[in-house]
């Protein structure tokens, strides 16, 4: 059996199939009048050796009360030639796209929604990294004497990293754990007696490398009154061959020898002080 559908319009009759019908709710365009109406409204069977002699078509309405066997009713004889042609594709109905424009937009709408999304997580995933990485860069500028000190393989890493944003790696500052083995105070008599000349052994007991530290010097007269009070750094003390030192290692010593000029200087005391700046 095939199925053949009318156009209301001007009377055309079309050989459709199911998949046509079912793909827009069975609108259709009539390829001869272009008039857009409802196959199903229209729609009726036929047997396929019909088509051949399209005069003998017997109406079979969907929905209606069967004919007779005997009763033919005959096809619209202004438009045989639309009968005589079922097999030609030109005069098939044409499916109706109800609204071309809507269609592509719905089509290509979640593909742009899909997209957007695409896009909008792209940014915000590189946005996260890079916040990430300035996260990382903040605590390691924060931390990195900490960092040095847990791992003192990574110092010179980190020591290039502090060149590239102009900052240094310093050494942990604990003053408790230095402490002063020997000092002595005293006039060279026989050769300068207006020198006076300062020695000591300075001893980091830490169990880590520590920066180096600067020396308080005090003088005190008889009754104990200060009367004279300078601080040394390291490049003050450190001997010529030690200028390039930044620490001190854990358990070194480093001997002290300072000469300075003590003519108005009437001392007979004197205390030694570490501290850091």
């Amino acid at each position: 059996m095939a199925l053949v559908v009318r156009c209301p319009g001007c009377d055309t009759t079309f050989r459709v199939n199911a998949v046509q019908l079912q793909a827009h709710g069975g609108d259709v365009r009539c390829s001869h009048c272009l008039r857009i109406f409802n196959g199903f409204a229209t729609l009726i069977t036929v047997h396929e050796s019909i088509i051949e002699n399209p005069f003998q078509l017997q109406s079979q309405t969907v929905n209606q009360p069967e004919q007779s066997e005997t009763e033919e009713i005959p096809i619209d004889e202004k438009k045989p030639e639309a009968v005589e042609n079922f097999n030609d594709d030109n005069h098939y109905p044409a499916i109706v796209n109800q609204d071309a424009g809507e269609t592509v937009t719905s089509q290509q709408q979640p593909v742009d929604e899909k997209q957007t999304i695409a896009q909008q997580q792209m940014v915000w995933m590189t946005a996260n990294v890079l916040l990430l990485i300035l996260l990382i860069a903040q605590s390691i500028y924060s931390y990195r004497t900490e960092l040095a000190l847990v791992a003192p393989t990574i110092r010179l890493y980190l020591e290039r990293y502090c060149e590239m944003i102009n900052c240094t790696v310093p050494y942990p500052q604990d003053i408790k754990q230095l402490g002063i083995v020997t000092s002595d105070l005293q006039r060279d008599s026989e050769r300068q007696p207006e020198v006076i000349i300062l020695s000591a052994i300075i001893r980091n007991y830490a169990l880590f490398p520590q920066a180096l530290p600067a020396l308080q010097l005090s003088l005190t007269d008889d009754e104990d009154q200060l009367i004279a009070s300078r601080t040394f750094t390291a490049q003050d003390y450190l001997a010529e061959h030690e200028k390039s030192l930044q620490s001190i290692q854990s358990q070194q010593d480093i001997e002290i020898l300072l000469y300075f000029d003590g003519t108005n200087l009437d001392a007979s005391g004197y205390s030694l002080n570490l501290l850091y700046p």
